[in-house]
Order: C-alpha cells, then structure tokens, then sequence
C-alpha cells in the first residue's frame, strides 16, 4: 500500500495564538502528529501543508516535508477539501489512499494510526473512508436548543428512551483516511463507504480553547510519567 500522511498546519487562530505550533512539553504541538506519522512506518511520506515558513521549518525539522499553499488556501474560508485537493495535486504521485491527522489531536499517537490503518486495510474493498469518533458525552436525544425566552420548551422527558440500549458517537478530529480519487469526487468523508475507527474519550481530545490545552498538559504529562 502506498500511503501518504497530510498534516494541515495553518498559521494564526483566534483561539490560542499559533495554536498548531504552541508548546506542549518542550515540543511545538505539530511535532506530536508529525513523530507519530513517522513512528507508525506505514506512509511513503508525511507532508505538513502550512501557509507558515516559519511553521514549515518545524516541519521539516521534525521529519516531515514541508508543502506551502497559497493565499486563497490561507484564510478562514478555505475549506478542508481546497486544502486537501490541492497537496494531492502538487504531491505529483498518485497513492492508494492517504490520511489526514489535525495537529489539535496531540494524544493520538503511532499506536492509534497503526489499528486505524489495519481495520481500514482489512475492510478496503467494501469502503473508500474511515473516521475516528469517540463515545458522545451525553445521547442526542438530550441535546435541545434553548428558547429564545431562555425557556427549555424544546426539552421534553424522552420516558421511553433508555441509553444502555445502544451508544452514540461522535467524530473526534483525530483520523480520516480516503481513497483519493473517491474523495475528489465526494469531497467528504462520510456516508455508508465511511468506516468507524473508535478511539477512547481521552485520546480524542481536539485542542480549541485554552482549557483543552490546559486539559492536556495534564493528561500529556500523566502519559509522559509512564514512559
């Protein structure tokens, strides 16, 4: 199998500041996906999409390639597609499939993308995507819209509704794999060719505010202690 790794790394946030690059124990937050691409040997490269020089040096000084996209790629509205479509295009080989890992999933690990990559290789013939998800928090039948009378109208007491019945799931952000050719066309990764790669609550974790960094530290500095 011939696998490429895509790491999108855009500069600035609004969020935390250089978010993909902040310090996460002694390391810019990117390296942690960049390290585990590389540990899990599976990928014929690993190419970190950046509209940074300063974020591509880190990149390449942590092994990966380094691939810079242009200014229409580099704002809010570019979509994940644009950006995607356009390394696939500039990579200049075609691939069997490749894997997309978001820097904002430090706790993700080569572990992880070893068993995504194993359940989507055994089942390939019968699906073009996988997704990694996590238990949901709470059921869906629980989730309501408050009124604009700050009323809970909209919550009703779901009596017949028992949750250890079946359990819910929700995309975490840590893995997407495609087969190229099927992703150019559908431009999304799920549907009933998307396969479920089920991770635990706490390597799911997707950094976004300063609570999930701070969320992380801790949980980070638990899993280094181990080591």
């Amino acid at each position: 199998m011939r696998r490429l790794a895509i790491i999108t790394a855009r500069s600035g946030s609004k969020g935390l500041k250089d978010k993909n690059i902040i310090d996460l124990w002694g390391k810019p937050l990117m390296a942690y996906s960049i390290e585990a691409s590389i540990k899990s040997n599976l990928f014929c490269r690993v190419i970190v999409t950046t509209d940074s020089e300063k974020y591509g040096k880190i990149a390449e000084q942590y092994g990966a390639e380094a691939l810079y996209r242009g200014e229409e790629l580099s704002n809010d509205t570019a979509s994940s597609f644009m950006v995607i479509k356009d390394v696939l295009e500039k990579a200049g080989e075609s691939f069997d499939y490749f894997m997309l890992l978001q820097p904002t999933s430090p706790m993700r690990n080569s572990d992880h993308i070893k068993e995504a990559v194993s359940l989507f290789d055994s089942n390939i013939s019968a699906f073009d995507y996988l997704v990694s998800v996590k238990k949901s928090e709470c059921p869906s039948s629980q989730i309501r819209p408050v009124g604009s009378d700050g009323s809970m109208k909209h919550f009703v007491n779901e009596t017949g509704y028992r949750r250890q019945n079946y359990d819910e799931y929700t995309p975490n952000g840590a893995i997407y794999i495609a087969k190229p050719g099927k992703y150019l066309i559908d431009q999304d990764f799920y549907g009933a060719k998307s396969l479920a790669y089920k991770m635990a609550n706490v390597d799911s974790i997707d950094i976004d505010d300063e609570i999930d960094y701070e969320l992380v530290k801790i949980l980070m500095a638990r899993r280094l202690a181990k080591k």
